[in-house]
Parts: C-alpha cells; structure tokens; sequence
C-alpha cells in the first residue's frame, strides 16, 4: 500500500471530503429533502471506506478519535434519517453499523467521547424492536444499558415503560404513548405501536363481543372522532347495522397473532369499564 504519510494525507482528505459532506447531508434532512439525502448517504459511505481508524479495521493514528467520531456521526445521521423516512429495513442496516461505534470503542485508550445523540438513539432501536413484536431483542439490546442510564434516560425510561404496559395489555397507557414522547423522532414509531395495539384490542372484542356501540369501540379503541372509527371498521369488514358494530362469530381472527389468552381476558376488564359508561 502508499507509504504511511501518503496514507495519513488520504485520511486527512477524506476526513475533509466527509465532513463537507455530513454538513449537506444535515442541510439537505433540516429541509425534508430525504431524495438527496439518499445520494449524499452514497457519496458519505464512500469516503468512509478511505478513513482506516473505522470498524471494523480500528488502525491507531493521529486522527483516530476525529475519524470515529465522524464515521458515528454519519451514521447517526442515516439512523434518523431512516426514522423520518419510515425505511425499517434501513434503520436496522445503519444501526448494527453504528453500534460497533457505540460498543466497541468502549475501552479505547484515549477514550472516545461518548455520543450526545447515543441513547436517543438506543431508545429509538429499542422501540423499533417492540413495534416489530422482536421482544426477546428487546431485551437483549436493553441489558447492554446500564441500570442508571435505564433508570434515567427520558428516552429509555420511555420505552421500558411502554414494553410493561403492552406485557400488562394495559393499553390506555400505549393508545397515549404518541403524546408523551421524548422527542418528535419517536412520534412514527409510537404511531405503528398504537395501530398494532389497536389492531390487537380489536381482534380480542371480535373474540369476546357479539356487538358494541359505536360509542363503545370508539372510547375502547381510543378513536378521537367517530369518522376514524368507521374507516377503521371498514377495513376490517365489520358489519355495521345501526348503531352497533356487529361481530360474526365465525371470523375468528387470522390477522392479529394474539399474544396470548391474557389479552383477551384483559378485554373484559373493557367490558366492565363499558357499563360504567352506558
């Protein structure tokens, strides 16, 4: 390969090149042109690949720590990027990158200096891996944080939260969860969480309901305004007669895998709430 100067001037140049682009990458974000930041996210992972302090190849030299904490920093950039665009896939793709940054340049000597953007983004993850039903990794990816940052975190404390309600069907808690975010980045996720949950107290009344009032479903379903309601029957073929929601019996629900009887059995805490209304 060219000598060690030459290499350290190709670093150099490319630390450059890559921060340059990084400040357009956030221009273009900071605007909502996610189109051009595709192409920017292209060009940013080419000149990575020209910085040797990177995973997975971790080379000491002069610049290390300035390119670590660039390359983290791109990434973090094509993680929120991914959230606004609503591209799982992607998200999963630039987070297990990232989280080699996050991992293992914990006991580099000098330290890098830890991410003001880490842990909303761990929280993001975490809630990804629940919207997604993966539990188990869930908790995997939870045990890496330390009890004090689970216990402090605005953005991990939130997301725990949100996992015990679901475990309890406590889902009053959930169905508000896009209001009490830690940040606008999580309103999309927390919405695909409050549909699965709807998707799930509606597949348990259709289990244990004959009918419900409108009135009903909308205040169980945590519909604001009956219009939603209906587009929500709708899609779920619910015959309508009058005021009521009728349920065939015969349709025991594919769609929604429910987690267990429990849920169902919470369902008819619902029905006792519902006298109280009527």
């Amino acid at each position: 390969g060219p000598f060690p100067c030459e290499r350290a001037t190709m670093a150099q140049q490319a630390l450059q090149m890559t921060k340059r682009m990084l400040q357009k990458l956030k221009t273009e974000a900071s605007k909502g042109d996610y189109e051009a930041c595709q192409d920017t996210l292209v060009e940013i992972k080419l000149h990575l690949t020209n910085l040797p302090a990177l995973p997975p190849r971790f080379e000491r030299s002069a610049t290390a720590l300035e390119e670590l904490a660039l390359g983290r920093e791109c990434l973090e950039q094509a993680v929120l990027i991914s959230v606004q665009v609503q591209d799982e896939a992607a998200f999963e793709r630039h987070y297990l990158q990232l989280n080699s940054y996050y991992v293992d340049t914990k006991d580099m000597n000098p330290p890098l200096p830890a991410s003001e953007q880490e842990l909303l983004i761990r929280g993001l993850n975490l809630l990804r891996l629940l919207v997604q039903n993966r539990i188990a990794e869930f908790h995997t990816e939870l045990e890496t944080l330390a009890p004090h940052i689970q216990n402090n975190s605005p953005y991990i404390k939130y997301v725990i939260q949100l996992e015990q309600s679901h475990m309890e069907g406590a889902y009053t808690k959930i169905l508000n969860a896009s209001k009490e975010c830690p940040s606008q980045l999580y309103i999309p996720l927390a919405e695909k969480l409050i549909e699965t949950v709807r998707d799930e107290i509606g597949a348990c009344s259709e289990e244990a309901y004959e009918s419900l009032t409108l009135a009903e479903a909308q205040k169980i379903m945590r519909f604001s305004t009956k219009q939603e309601l209906m587009a929500y029957a709708k899609e779920s073929e619910w015959v309508i007669e009058g005021d009521r929601i009728m349920f065939s019996k015969e349709s025991t629900s594919d769609k929604v895998q429910l987690n267990s009887m429990e849920l169902i059995k919470n369902t008819l805490h619902y029905a006792k709430e519902i006298e109280r209304i009527v």
